[in-house]
């Protein structure tokens, strides 16, 4: 009876551990750079990613009617208007944040024809704090 009550209860802490390993590695994903997804573009195309980006604001097009956005991303500041910026569709509303230089992550897949398919887009503001001037 005993030995059943121990090995009852070490499967149970078995399967919490495993509950708890499964749930912090599916938590903990990493993103990666625009350099990162082209240069393992053949072994990514057509599964989850998470990607960080600037946005391009030259590239930036949306048809309010099919709620269609189309916009590039790069990987650096410096890097807009130099080079291809990778293209990214996304489906919805258009975001107010959604302007030059603002910072993106994009979740979804790489398409075939080497566009990124976002399902989810987050932006954080592109706005740069200065400190205020103090007047005595």
């Amino acid at each position: 009876m005993r030995a059943r009550f121990w090995a009852g209860g070490g499967l149970l802490l078995v399967a919490v551990a495993l509950l708890i390993v499964n749930g912090v590695r599916s938590a903990s994903q990493y993103y990666l750079t625009v350099s990162e997804l082209r240069a393992r573009a053949a072994a990514l195309q057509g599964r989850p990613i998470r990607l960080s980006g600037i946005v391009d604001g030259g590239t930036i097009r949306y048809d309010p009617e099919a709620l269609h956005i189309e916009f590039g991303l790069v990987e650096r500041v410096a890097d807009i208007g130099k080079g291809q910026p990778l293209k990214v569709v996304y489906r919805g509303a258009k975001p107010d944040l959604l302007q030059n230089e603002a910072q993106a992550i994009v979740e979804g897949t790489l398409g075939p024809d080497g566009v990124f398919y976002a399902q989810t887009l987050l932006l954080k503001c592109p706005t740069r704090y200065e400190e205020a001037e103090v007047k005595p």
